[in-house]
């Protein structure tokens, strides 16, 4: 009876192979093809870049910020080379006129960061500390808080419930801040307060005498934060707070035994030779003052600098960011869990990760519409300086953009929206050639007497590569992966096509292997697109269901020789090298 169904879907495999279906395929989060390189030469790449800069000079719409009196410094960069991919500085008219900073503004200008500071901050934790610590109380690691009883849950915060991953990922439940901002009595005259309605009787205890202007000691800083309610309970949701990475620098130091100054300036920014950046006192000849602005180039948080107070270079983000794609300080499997979310938030696209806000973006359409690559980023605004640092792993591209001068509002996420919009479509058509040029063909075996063939091909509106052709010791093995794949499925449309494992061996001759997963399914299943709790995309449950003698059918296995040139495929199961054919 199997056999016999088994020939059934031989038949239909021959039949019907990835026609248009009802549901899209349905990939592996993550890379839908290898990461690309090489991307400014990519004709692909290079039309969408001019479109780009078009738009940024003149475009329609015009980008949302007054030109005249704001500067801007943006990068995209690659991991894979060390120049920028694209960049645009734009100098202010009235620039010229101040009296001191630059003239003129380029790729080596210095910026203030403001919150940009707490990847700094997060990485230099990872760096001394590793990951096993953010599983650890607060109250383990800053004493100051470890003798602070809970007798009412609404106005006491819980610090032994709070971790130091909470604090990193912003789900402590803390407030924003204790009172470096949003303190009333340290930015409005108290009458005019009470003529706004606010109560004119409060305990004394209660009024911040440090904050803003007189920034907090760290015994002040301790006691007020040990003093204000909390906003919401523990791990409940994603609540911003700059006092939580105040509180993380401090942890760091407790489990480290060593100043956090140090650390993040002798083990981060001088480690990565990033010549432009500085955790605090920017030399201001080589800063961007708009006029008015030196006050705010001078202003130190103080206690709070692991928060936001850096100042860095669109060279030395994009520089930073191709240091975490290439896991020079971090391990590969640490840079991959730190680039990951660690809760949602009520916008359905978004997330928080640790610091990151993370977006997910649908990039394809049609049968590729289950597309989806994640964008990890983090803003910050401090004086007249507004910044924004953005890596998406799948492509291992980053965007820089650091603006000064006006208010430049939304301006750091406009640039982001617009350079994605233009380029994010190019680049993923361009990983797509890529992987064609690359692994796509027939493999064909040279054993003598052993007819075992595959052919890879890659379509336009598709992720991933298609196998095609796929035969093995003369019987279709498409056929045969579709039967144990999805057994007792009706199969009227099926398709087969494999990804990037992320997994890759290296030889001393300069040879290598790199792993694909293959996922099959039947494009014209049920769509569920409306439903509550059912899905169209859940093939990562069904990842090596079928295997032969310990080894799995949808895993393969490419040769890559030292020339870069792919020479042959393994299939794990069948275990016999088919030769790409010229």
């Amino acid at each position: 009876m199997r056999v016999a169904r088994l020939s059934a879907a031989i038949m239909l495999a021959a039949q019907s192979r990835q026609l248009a279906g009802a549901i899209p395929h349905c990939p592996y989060q993550g890379l839908g093809f290898p990461v690309p390189t090489g991307l400014a030469s990519s004709a692909t790449v290079q039309t969408a870049l001019a479109e780009l800069t078009a738009s940024f000079v003149g475009g329609d719409p015009p980008l949302p910020v007054n030109q005249e009196v704001t500067s801007w410094s943006v990068q995209v960069f690659s991991a894979s080379a060390d120049e920028p991919l694209w960049e645009h500085y734009h100098t202010a008219s009235g620039l010229g006129n101040t009296t001191r900073g630059v003239k003129e503004v380029d790729g080596d200008t210095i910026y203030r960061l403001g919150s940009n500071t707490k990847i700094f901050t997060m990485l230099t934790f990872l760096h001394e500390a590793g990951e096993t610590y953010l599983n650890d109380p607060v109250s383990q690691w800053v004493p100051e808080l470890a003798d602070k009883t809970v007798g009412d849950p609404i106005s006491d915060t819980d610090w032994d419930s709070i971790t130091l991953g909470a604090l990193a990922s912003q789900m402590s439940g803390l407030v924003r801040d204790y009172a470096l901002l949003g303190e009333l009595t340290q930015e409005v005259n108290f009458t005019d307060l009470i003529a706004l309605g606010f109560p004119p009787n409060v305990p004394i205890e209660d009024i911040p005498f440090c904050g803003e202007w007189k920034t907090c000691t760290k015994e002040e800083f301790m006691n007020g934060i040990a003093s204000v309610p909390p906003s919401f309970a523990p791990s409940l949701t994603a609540g911003y707070s700059n006092a939580g990475y105040q509180l993380l620098a401090y942890a760091l130091e407790a489990i480290k035994g060593r100043n956090f100054t140090e650390m993040i300036e002798r083990d981060i920014i001088d480690a990565l030779k990033l010549s432009s950046t500085y955790y605090r006192n920017a030399p201001i000849e080589r800063g961007i003052l708009p006029n008015g602005s030196e006050p705010g180039w001078n202003y130190s948080l103080g206690e709070a600098n692991p928060t936001g107070n850096m100042y860095s270079s669109a060279n030395d983000l994009s520089s930073l960011g191709r240091h975490i794609f290439r896991n020079t300080l971090l391990s590969g499997a640490a840079t991959r869990r730190w680039l990951k979310p660690t809760t949602p938030t009520s916008d359905f696209k978004a997330g928080i990760g640790a610091p990151w806000g993370t977006r997910r973006i649908q990039i394809g359409t049609g049968p590729s519409s289950n597309r989806i690559i994640d964008s990890y980023a983090k803003a910050g605004s401090i004086n007249v300086y507004q910044s924004l640092f953005l890596l998406i792993p799948d492509y291992e591209i980053g965007f820089t953009t650091l603006l000064a001068g006006g208010w430049p509002g939304n301006a750091n996420w406009d640039m982001a929206d617009k350079i994605g919009t233009i380029l994010l479509p190019a680049i993923e058509q361009a990983a797509r050639e890529q992987a064609g040029a690359m692994y796509g063909g027939t493999y064909v075996s040279t054993d003598e007497g052993l007819n075992s063939t595959v052919t890879f091909t890659t379509e336009d509106d598709r992720p991933g590569l298609g196998v095609q052709n796929w035969i093995s010791n003369g019987t279709d093995m498409f056929a045969v992966m579709m039967f144990f794949t999805m057994p007792g499925v009706n199969i009227t449309n099926p398709a087969i096509r494999i990804y990037p494992a992320g997994l890759e061996a290296r030889n001393d001759d300069g040879s290598r292997r790199v792993a694909f997963k293959a996922v099959a399914e039947d494009l014209n299943g049920v769509s569920h697109e409306n439903s509550m709790f059912s899905t169209d995309c859940g093939k990562w449950v069904s990842q090596s269901t079928v295997k032969f003698a310990s080894r799995a059918l949808d895993q393969f296995v490419f040769d890559i020789d030292s020339s870069g040139n792919v020479v042959s495929v393994e299939n794990q199961a069948l275990r016999a090298k088919l030769a790409k054919q010229p």
